[in-house]
């Protein structure tokens, strides 16, 4: 009898698993995005919750909740019920800079969000002013390392990844480049093709227009490797600049409490999706790389860019005023 109710246990443990895994979602899905519609974690969450609604057989929709540097999203997912019914996709500013640029937030990134993959990345690429007096990665860092305090680099505004990645470059070569705060990338953009500033660490997807009517010229791309569709672009470390790879990715996480099995399915179901044709057409279409990685490898990512840009923003003494 015994060895009957422990076959019999044993079975219901072995269905009792996957039930559990497959009675999720039991309810409406929402992704909370940090930041209005339109942008490149709006995009990112859209797409995939449109493509979750059919997989998961639950609506999956999108709130954008803005304000506070990300802090109000932020601390409604930290705050919410781990049961994988709440998802956030957010950025590098949210989950990477925003601890070491304000003295105080709400939040805790490493310790709040569990990552479960990245899910796009729109390259990031050193662009300068057409006239300007260097053409490749090498001449921009000989001619700044000779001329001290007299280049000056646009950004999207103080703290941005558009700040930090040239404040990178600078720690990295020792170099003494101006930086010049605009209010978003397209002005920062705009900047570069008139000549108010030589240098900008730009989207790549924001550059072209400029890069077709020759105002801007572009030296190198932030990235470990090239971009496929601009195999000819050479990497800022092809350049000689060390270390110096960032985009502006989105990726998508879950309350920290959440279950292994829920987490698991989640990762799964969307990185099917971002390997497919449907999902790397979407993407591109608006300049960004389907970019679909492990959840293990995702942290471990995010806990080598916490250590690195940490260590800039001291450096440059970069503050949110």
């Amino acid at each position: 009898m015994n060895k009957i109710i422990s076959a019999a246990a044993g079975a219901f443990l072995l269905v009792s698993t996957p039930v559990f895994a497959q009675s999720w979602p039991s309810q409406t899905v929402t992704i909370i995005v940090p930041y209005a519609p339109g942008g490149i974690a709006d995009i990112a969450a859209r797409t995939v919750a449109e493509a979750m609604s059919s997989e998961w057989g639950q609506e999956v929709i999108v709130d954008n909740r803005t304000g506070g540097a990300g802090f109000v999203a932020a601390t409604a997912v930290a705050m919410s019920e781990p049961d994988g019914h709440t998802l956030f996709v957010a950025d590098m500013g949210v989950n990477v800079i925003n601890p070491y640029l304000f003295d105080d937030i709400p939040y805790n990134p490493a310790e709040d969000f569990r990552p479960i993959t990245m899910i796009s990345d729109t390259p990031l690429v050193l662009a300068a002013y057409k006239d300007a007096p260097f053409n490749t990665t090498e001449e921009y860092v000989a001619y700044a390392l000779a001329n001290p305090g007299e280049v000056s680099f646009g950004s999207a505004g103080i703290g941005s990844l558009n700040h930090i990645v040239p404040e990178w470059i600078n720690y990295e070569m020792g170099i003494d480049a101006v930086h010049i705060p605009y209010r978003g990338g397209a002005p920062a953009a705009t900047a570069v093709a008139s000549g108010e500033v030589e240098i900008g660490v730009l989207a790549l997807s924001s550059v072209g227009p400029f890069v077709d009517s020759g105002d801007i010229k572009i030296l190198g791309v932030a990235r470990e490797g090239r971009v496929a569709s601009h195999p000819d672009l050479p990497t800022l470390i092809e350049g000689g600049v060390p270390n110096v790879a960032a985009g502006q990715w989105a990726g998508l996480f879950a309350p920290s409490g959440v279950s292994d099995e829920i987490a698991n399915k989640i990762q799964a179901d969307v990185v099917a999706f971002l390997n497919s044709d449907a999902a790397n057409e979407t993407f591109s279409a608006r300049g960004a790389i389907v970019s679909p990685m492990e959840s293990a490898d995702f942290a471990a990512l995010l806990d080598a860019l916490r250590e690195r840009f940490s260590v800039i923003i001291e450096a440059a003494e970069i503050t949110p005023e």
